[in-house]
């Protein structure tokens, strides 16, 4: 498979947007709490 840096990059930047919209029509506690799931499940697995 090749590397397509440009279609990488589209996504990439589709990501922000969504994450952009998504903090901006959701409460802070609703996303940062997903996020402390996310980063608490990340870290569990370091240990």
């Amino acid at each position: 498979m090749i590397f397509d840096k440009k279609k990488n990059q589209k996504e990439r930047f589709e990501f922000i947007d969504f994450w952009v919209e998504y903090m901006k029509t959701h409460e802070d506690k609703e996303w940062s709490r997903q996020q402390a799931i996310i980063i608490n499940s990340v870290l569990k697995r370091t240990k």
